[in-house]
């Protein structure tokens, strides 16, 4: 069975990255009703900081699974994939909102997500980082560190 470890990296870029898409879905969306403009930030807040913590250890995982190097095949799977059904997930969560502007408040996490994938999976793929950078944030009880 494995096991999900949630690394400081996940939680920060989590953080930034909801605090990036939160502040684009207020501005994507501010002339339309300020009430509306928030509930959007919010919304998309949430999903930016999750789906950023998400992809980070989801890409982690699929990386490190196995005893050979990640392939080109997996390379490409671990980018690619998880964002485009986190689009999905956005929009829908959108949709459910009631955002006005669902493609325009969404692209632009699509597209950078897209883009930072791309980078992560390559970094972490380079001079065998992969499994040495996988760190829990907290030792496990009675274990030190």
């Amino acid at each position: 069975m494995s096991r999900v470890i949630v690394t400081r990296r996940a939680l920060m870029l989590g953080l930034a990255s909801g605090l990036i898409y939160g502040s684009w879905a207020y501005f994507a969306n501010h002339t339309a009703d300020p009430a509306a403009a928030l509930r959007a930030a919010g919304v998309q807040f949430a999903l930016s900081f999750g789906a950023t913590a998400i992809l980070t250890m989801a890409m982690d995982a699929v990386l490190t699974t196995g005893d050979a190097p990640a392939g080109l095949t997996r390379r490409l799977a671990a980018a690619v994939l998880p964002i485009t059904l986190l689009a999905l997930v956005f929009a829908a969560a959108h949709a459910i909102a009631g955002t006005p502007r669902i493609l325009a408040t969404i692209a632009p996490s699509y597209g950078i997500g897209l883009v930072f994938c791309a980078v992560y999976v390559r970094s972490r793929g380079r001079a065998g980082a992969i499994p040495a950078a996988v760190e829990p944030c907290s030792p496990a009880p009675g274990r030190q560190v």
